[in-house]
């Protein structure tokens, strides 16, 4: 708004200055024509005067003027003028120069003066005559461009003023629609327990686009607790059942002396399946929890070495002995802390940890490595698999989405969206980068805590 009033000024006095320079060059050709043609009627009227020079010189000095100069010439004869201003030779010259075979006035400039110059041919019994009027507009011309300066000068200190008063009055006029945006803001950050807006508080035109956003509120908190719902819901009446089934199943793997090797394995692939969808339950209500702002996090100062440890031996039996810890160079890793919630970072880990045995070979360790700055450290899980390309990294992120290396291998594509989902509330950070020789390194960053170390907690089995 603040431009289009701007350039309405500014095209407002161009226009302006346009037509003030037409008018003044209007002017001076109409004063031209018109004292040319008193000049042809005088000669018309006096024939017989005209055609002799000195009579004719006579004639032309009743135009006699400081400013005008009027001289004709007959053909093979010397021209007579009579006037005030006397033009120079090269004046002259260059005024006939510009008159010939031009019927309207002209404008020129010599050295510091401005002149107009008509030309005319009169018959006098037969004996053409061109007639040259001459006029001196140096100060006219000097009047019109002070006209215009000025005229440009208002028009940039109307555009200022208009920019200043436009923009005072948009911001007047926004300020109904800014309280309006703040009050939309505090609904985004706490959604379902702001109150609602207010419409008869509104200006007439925000007061549709208020009840508009009361409804959506309203929609929206029906949704929310329907989540929640479910949330609560697949939590407990999915646990439950395969809590049941994995309990009857180890009952029969600790009678199974009289199953044969294939019924054994079958029980065996039936707990890691019981496992797999277990986890995947909890995965989905992690994001779903999430999604509806209805985490629980408890961040404080944490030992990553504890952290690392306790994630280590939460996974199965076969594959703690393919976890490595590479020590941080010139720092214990039991003096580095992180600022976080245990829980969370146990899942993330776990997570890690498993997709990096998944994706590896089964005889390559995962190597697990420490980068230290000064308010962030970086957990390294370097893999020896496939490694993912770099136009699937932020794919990988999303639900159900898995990589093209990851064919053949099972998995449910939610892991590393669940450890995102996470970590984000951390104010952490997680990556995918190439490893020297192949494969992947997943980088996890989480904030460094500065407090002294807390105490080392044994690991969970």
């Amino acid at each position: 708004m603040e431009r289009t009033a701007l350039l309405a000024v500014l095209l407002g006095y161009g226009l302006l200055v346009l037509a003030n320079v037409q008018l003044f060059q209007q002017q001076r050709n109409q004063r031209q024509l018109t004292t040319m043609q008193r000049a042809e009627r005088l000669l018309l009227g006096n024939v017989a005067v005209a055609e002799q020079p000195q009579q004719l010189q006579r004639l032309f000095g009743t135009f006699s003027s400081s400013g005008l100069a009027l001289w004709g010439s007959f053909a093979e004869q010397k021209s007579g003028d009579a006037a005030l201003m006397d033009p120079s030779a090269d004046l002259r010259q260059r005024a006939e120069r510009l008159a010939q075979n031009q019927s309207r006035p002209q404008l020129f400039r010599n050295r510091s003066s401005s002149y107009m110059i008509t030309s005319r041919v009169v018959n006098l019994n037969g004996n053409p005559l061109r007639l040259y009027l001459l006029e001196d507009v140096s100060a006219e011309v000097a009047f019109e461009r002070q006209l215009n300066g000025w005229l440009l000068l208002a028009a940039v200190l109307a555009a200022l003023l208009s920019v200043l008063l436009s923009r005072r009055g948009i911001h007047r006029a926004l300020q109904p629609l800014t309280r309006l945006g703040d009050r939309l803001e505090t609904l985004c950050s706490n959604p379902l327990q702001h109150q609602p807006l207010t419409p008869d508080q509104q200006p007439l035109e925000l007061k549709p686009l208020a009840s508009a956003v009361n409804d959506l509120r309203e929609r929206l908190a029906k949704a929310l607790d329907h989540q929640q719902q479910f949330a609560s819901s697949v939590s407990h009446e999915l646990r439950n059942p395969i809590t049941i089934i994995g309990g009857y199943n180890r009952r029969l793997m600790r009678r199974a002396d009289n199953l044969t090797d294939d019924q054994q394995r079958q029980l065996l692939i039936v707990e890691d399946e019981i496992r797999r969808l277990g986890q995947l339950v909890t995965d989905l209500v992690t994001i779903t929890r999430a999604e509806i702002s209805v985490q629980n996090l408890d961040c404080q100062p944490l030992c990553i070495a504890d952290l690392v440890q306790q994630a280590t031996a939460l996974l199965e039996p076969q594959a703690q002995p393919r976890i490595v810890v590479i020590p941080a160079d010139g720092v214990d890793p039991r003096l580095i802390e992180v600022f976080a919630d245990r829980d969370a970072v146990l899942q993330c880990l776990v997570h890690l940890f498993n997709n990096a045995c998944q994706y590896s070979p089964p005889a390559s360790p995962v190597e697990i490595g420490y980068v230290c700055q000064a308010e962030r450290v970086f957990l390294q899980i370097r893999d020896h698999g496939p490694g993912v390309p770099a136009e699937e990294r932020q794919l990988v992120f999303e639900r159900f989405r898995r990589g093209r290396n990851s064919e053949g291998s099972p998995g449910s594509g939610i892991g590393l969206a669940v450890v995102q989902t996470l970590v984000d509330p951390m104010a952490g950070s997680v990556s995918i980068e190439d490893a020297e020789g192949g494969g992947a390194v997943v980088v996890l960053g989480l904030r460094r805590c500065s407090s002294p170390a807390p105490e080392v907690h044994p690991p969970l089995h």
